[in-house]
């Protein structure tokens, strides 16, 4: 070899030994980067693959009524649970199951679609509630359905089915939107409020969850369970009902296609019974209600989903002149006995407005006793629409009265301001003749009209309703009525029940020291016509169901001792009838529950 073949050798193998040196550098700070710079998050890594965690299902706490009875409850149950990284032959597993239980083609394809969302150790719930036959069978056929399991769990039930299923609501799955806005009801299984108490108290009945940690091999398969912290039991509710109340309230208004009653502890504001019929069986949403369940009660024409007693806003009919007489007593424009003539009908510019007969001379008392609509009609023209909606606001029109609770709503009270803004049109004396016999513009909530008897028959007080709370009187703010105007409208109210020239005289209570105190009221949903009026047509019976007027009542118990307040609409009754004996025989088993409630509680 010669002397420049040696050179140019010795210049390669030396260009490939600083080479393979600079690779050895690099790999070595390579290595170094990774298992000392980086390592504790490689490490971190490393654990999240070979642990797996799957979420424990804390149990929903319990509701209870005031007497400790039981409304909603958990009830051990058996599911059938599907592990979501055992997916293979799964479409073949289902098709097996359906052969063993009954496994509709909806809940297969539910299951499907979960095991192409889920990943890990995430469990879904193809089946819950299952029966022992069933049960029996899955058991049976274990091995020839691996990744699938019965487990024990818990079903939400209602002892009191229909009865106070308004304002106890249901729990179900959350929805695609429930689960985008918080992430952890995305967990499979996690059931939620769906509307009254459920939801209302949905933070505290819901628990807090727990979890199971596993240590899986590469093929994410368990091999042992290493570690598991217990999830937490919601928080049990005791809230003011009276289950046997509610109960009793429910039966006495089943006879009617649709209607709404709501009693309140004049004393604290403690909510006793709270009543929309038609009602529905909540026992049907906790394991997934049925298509033809479902639709059956949206397309009911009686609308039975709906809380009437919270959401439904009606024109207030008559029992809001209790109001309009506070308004002119508090402002100087009447004293107890100031007399409007009544003929029958008043003019307000060209259009008549009529009453329902010619009462004569009447004062405060008689008008309110009576209902003459033509007392009303005059006196408010004086009073004027400002101090009216001020008064409706006061006492709680307009205010809704349970804040946050889920699917309530406010009635309204209009003022000129509204009119002119929404309307675009002034405020004219007709439309404030229309706000003082309960129509035109005015709605009100069922809970609404029962607060502002609470307020008027317990002296003026400011007082709140309420669904939890324990003191037997609640210091409630004064509103500043003067008492003894408060005292004219309570004795007109008894007058209004208890005289026989009293419009619900018919429907009194008759016990001794029972009496109950009230205004009737009648809501038009279509106008009389004067052809019709001139026919002697002033009444609705003869219309169909929906054309007819709705039924109110508004009253308390007893007259001389005011401790239960209580609105009842009973919806296209054709007069106030219905309502009133209704009312009557609600507050009379609230006081036979009273004094059942005594002499139990007395040593």
């Amino acid at each position: 070899m010669s002397e420049r073949e040696k050179t140019q050798f010795l210049r390669r193998a030396l260009c490939l030994g600083i080479l393979q040196l600079a690779l050895v550098v690099v790999l070595v700070a390579r290595m170094y980067y990774l298992q000392i710079f980086n390592g504790p998050y490689y490490q971190v890594l490393a654990e999240e693959n070979r642990i797996a965690t799957r979420p424990l299902m804390p149990l929903r706490g319990q509701i209870y009524d005031r007497h400790g009875t039981v409304l909603a409850q958990n009830e051990t149950s058996f599911r059938l649970v599907l592990v979501t990284d055992k997916r293979e032959e799964i479409k073949e597993d289902l098709e097996t199951l359906a052969g063993l239980i009954s496994l509709s083609a909806e809940e297969k394809e539910e299951t499907l679609k979960a095991v192409r969302k889920k990943r890990g150790l995430d469990a879904f719930i193809i089946k819950d509630n299952l029966t022992w036959e069933e049960v029996s069978a899955i058991e049976l056929h274990g091995t020839e359905l691996p990744g699938i399991s019965v487990e024990i769990g818990s079903v939400r039930k209602y002892p009191k089915e229909a009865s106070g299923a308004h304002l106890l609501g249901y729990i179900s799955s959350p929805s695609e939107k429930e689960q985008t806005d918080d992430p952890m009801l995305t967990i499979p299984g996690l059931k939620v409020g769906k509307g009254g108490l459920e939801k209302y108290f949905d933070h505290r009945l819901r628990g807090i969850l727990g979890h199971s940690a596993f240590e899986v091999n590469a093929r994410r398969k368990i091999v042992r369970e290493v570690a598991q912290v217990p999830s937490q039991v919601g928080e049990d509710i005791h809230v003011t009902l009276d289950a046997r109340l509610q109960a009793a309230a429910q039966e006495i208004l089943s006879s009617h296609e649709s209607a709404t009653a709501i009693v309140i502890d004049i004393r604290n504001g403690d909510i006793l019974a709270l009543v929309s019929t038609p009602s529905f069986d909540p026992n049907l949403f906790p394991a997934g209600i049925s298509h033809q369940a479902w639709h059956a009660l949206q397309e009911n024409p009686y609308v039975p989903l709906t809380n009437k007693a919270l959401s439904g806003c009606y024109p207030p009919g008559s029992t809001v002149k209790l109001l309009v007489a506070l308004a002119a007593l508090e402002s100087g424009v009447i004293d107890k006995n100031t007399t409007v003539q009544c003929n029958g009908h008043v003019f307000v510019g060209t259009h008549k407005f009529h009453c329902m007969r010619h009462h004569g001379p009447v004062n405060v008392s008689r008008a309110i006793a009576e209902s003459c609509d033509v007392f009303f009609y005059e006196i408010v023209k004086k009073v004027g629409i400002e101090r009216l909606s001020e008064v409706y606001q006061a006492l709680g029109l307009g205010e809704g009265g349970l804040e946050d609770f889920p699917h309530h709503r406010k009635g309204f009270v209009p003022t000129r301001a509204w009119k002119k803004e929404k309307k675009k049109a002034p405020w004219t004396v007709a439309d404030t003749v229309q706000a003082s016999i309960g129509q035109g513009y005015v709605l009100a909530t069922p809970l609404e009209l029962a607060v502002a008897v609470a307020r008027l028959a317990g002296g003026g007080k400011r007082l709140v309703p309420r669904l939890e709370g324990k003191e037997s009187v609640v210091a409630a703010s004064e509103m500043g009525y003067d008492p003894k105007n408060l005292q004219i409208i309570l004795n007109a109210m008894s007058d209004a029940v208890n005289t026989p020239q009293g419009t619900a005289f018919r429907g009194r209570i008759a016990v001794p020291g029972r009496e109950m105190a009230g205004k009737t009221g009648t809501s038009q949903v279509r106008r009389i016509t004067l052809k019709q009026r001139k026919a002697g047509q002033t009444k609705t019976m003869h219309l169909p169901w929906k054309y007819r007027e709705h039924a109110l009542f508004v009253g308390f118990a007893p007259v001389q001792a005011p401790r239960y307040a209580i609105a009842v609409v009973i919806e296209h009754a054709g007069g106030s009838g219905p309502a009133v004996q209704a009312a009557r025989d609600i507050l009379l088993e609230a006081q036979r529950l009273e004094k059942e409630n005594m002499q139990e509680n007395t040593p």
